[in-house]
């Protein structure tokens, strides 16, 4: 085979990866000098002497480079304005393969976390999450703008077409009626069809090893029945009652597309949902396939060549996600040039991280809410003036400038700042050593009491706002004793309801306030730690969920912020920001719900 048949072959394989076909001419074999036309634009010039349209980057690419050495040739600066008379320098097979493969970049990523697994309806790592949210595409997409730092694209509260390219309602809101994308494919070439979403929600819903139940319980519907297949791309889901948070929680992943094929070819008789398999593998319907799968080192993601929204889509041609677990050495990497992002780096080193001219740090607000828990069965905090006694005394602002750096908010309720429905109205704690000494002698503990304070270990700040919590409760007589656990040990006590003061924390991926509340404050729930119980609140609770007008959402949710600040089951103690550290040319941060980072949108700037 001659070398220029063998680059035409390379163009044409380059082409297919990126799920482009020949259109028209076959590619070039030399380089052509170009003169613009009325009419012309990058496109069309691309399928003639390319043979696909999408490899117009390359002769935008080689024009700017030719320019640079010869100013007759164009400066293409916007790809679809090019104008009669400019002189473009069209690229031979070759240097178009060459051309395209520079045009994205890659992206390298140091994760704090490795994959424990990839199995989608089973609970694992952040970086586990991470990989899923890229592999699995949804109904609904929760919609990106423009955040308020530049590179950033912040989740709003709008949910648009993802594999689903409609959505209605009948007239009783009781019925949802989703067209599904004719064309969209998974990975391995099937077809993604109505078929695909009612296998999902019947392995959710019914397969033993699935947690999904968990998030079904707030969409208005609680069987695999209730999830219609109306024809191949015709899905319908009947509702019990209209849920407000139906449409947000049909963006989350684990409700993302499963080929019902794949499934079937490897269950076994002990695991006929393929659980076992899904925990190393994947089909893709979502934008990414994994390329390399190193535990404890790297991990490679490259762009699923069937996802519906093409090859244009992709801000990079590669992410390569590293395993550093020491904040440190992710901290040089990033400064070193190694990496593109960095996550979960001290906050003590945010101010010299932004004085740094080649590392940008977005610092994010979000809704995740540090507490201090007091068990409601344990004594001394199964009286209510103990536990106000407590949130009086608690030093919040120290906590925030000296634990945190000052990289964080103050919480003041339940429903953290950032989430719908949030009041600070019924906040009444600010620190107030004498107010709480005199709530501590009408609760009969003038004399205060020795109590152990639960911290993790993984979580430097908790044990640093410890001791300023033990200083200043030893000011009304409360003697601390800070108990520094392992994750182990610390979730072992904690998922038995056993600590009776301990500082946790909670993110809800729903971010809304029924959501949040039902799995910390409702009575009898797993993850109330504090064993808190107001009926009251409960029936809020309910109230909320099964309404969609927020007037009524708005009265209910104030009356239970208001109820659960003056029983103060925990004392707030804080918002963290969310720190991501990237490289100075680092561009396209989508913070969605979920927190799982997106790689599609991630690339480079000039």
């Amino acid at each position: 085979m001659s070398k220029r048949i063998m680059v035409s072959a390379l163009l044409v394989a380059l082409l297919a990866v990126y799920g482009l076909g020949m259109v028209s001419a076959a590619p070039l074999e030399q380089e052509v000098i170009y003169t613009v036309k009325l009419g012309d634009n990058l496109w069309t010039l691309a399928e003639k002497y390319l043979g696909s349209g999408a490899t117009y980057p390359a002769i935008q690419m080689a024009t700017n480079e030719k320019h640079i050495e010869d100013p007759t040739f164009a400066q293409i600066v916007m790809a679809r304005l090019i104008h009669p008379g400019w002189k473009l320098l069209i690229p031979s097979a070759e240097e178009a393969e060459e051309l395209l493969a520079r045009a994205k970049p890659v992206i390298v990523i140091a994760m704090d976390s490795d994959i424990d697994h990839i199995e989608l309806m089973e609970f694992r790592s952040d970086f586990g999450y991470y990989a899923t949210a890229n592999f699995y595409e949804p109904l609904l997409l929760q919609v990106l703008e423009p955040g308020a730092e530049v590179g950033v694209l912040e989740g709003t509260l709008e949910y648009g077409p993802g594999l689903a390219e409609s959505m209605t309602m009948s007239p009783d809101g009781l019925v949802a009626t989703f067209k599904i994308r004719e064309g969209a494919k998974f990975a391995n070439g099937d077809p993604i069809t109505a078929h695909s979403f009612k296998h999902i929600f019947d392995r959710a819903i019914t397969a033993p090893r699935s947690y999904i139940p968990l998030l079904v319980q707030f969409m208005g519907f609680d069987s695999a029945d209730d999830v219609v297949v109306v024809d191949d791309y015709t899905l319908e889901i009947h509702l019990e009652q209209p849920a407000a948070l139906f449409k947000p929680l049909l963006a989350f992943q684990v409700f993302g597309a499963m080929d019902e094929k794949t499934t079937a070819a490897h269950a076994t008789a002990d695991d006929p949902w393929a659980f076992d398999w899904y925990r190393k593998n994947v089909n893709s319907s979502g934008p990414y396939v994994i390329s390399k799968w190193e535990p404890g080192v790297e991990y490679w993601f490259e762009p699923n060549p069937n996802y519906w929204q093409g090859p244009e889509f992709f801000q990079n041609r590669k992410i390569i996600a590293k395993v550093v677990p020491s904040p440190e050495d992710r901290e040089l990497l990033l400064k070193k040039g190694d990496i593109d992002l960095a996550l979960g780096l001290p906050f003590k080193d945010i101010d010299a991280l932004k004085a740094d001219p080649n590392v940008k740090v977005y610092d994010i607000k979000y809704t995740r809410l540090f507490y201090l828990g007091m068990n409601s069965k344990i004594a001394p905090f199964d009286n209510m003036k103990v536990r106000q006694a407590i949130s009086y005394a608690i030093p919040y602002e120290t906590i925030i400038e000296e634990s945190l750096y000052g990289y964080a908010q103050k919480a003041t309720s339940p429903i953290p700042v950032g989430m719908p429905l949030h009041t600070d109205e019924y906040w009444h704690y600010d620190t107030d050593l004498d107010k709480a000494k005199t709530l501590l002698a009408e609760a009969g503990y003038g004399g205060g009491f020795n109590v152990e304070l639960a911290v993790r270990l993984s979580i430097p700040w908790d044990a640093d706002a410890a001791v300023w919590i033990q200083s200043n409760l030893a000011k009304i007589g409360v003697n601390v004793t800070i108990n520094k656990m392992t994750d182990a040990d610390f979730f072992g006590e904690l998922y038995a309801h056993e600590l009776p003061f301990f500082i946790h924390d909670w993110y809800s991926w729903g971010n809304d306030p029924v959501y949040q509340l039902t799995f910390l404050l409702k009575c009898g729930a797993f993850t109330n730690f504090a064993d808190y119980c107001n009926e009251r609140v409960d029936e809020l609770i309910e109230l909320a969920t099964w309404t969609v007008d927020e007037v009524k959402r708005t009265e209910y949710m104030h009356e239970a912020q208001k109820i659960i600040v003056e029983e103060a089951p925990w004392a707030f103690l804080h918002q963290p920001d969310w720190i991501v550290a990237v490289s100075k040319d680092f561009t396209g941060f989508a913070k969605l719900d979920d927190l799982c980072l997106r790689f599609s949108y991630m690339g480079k700037v000039e």
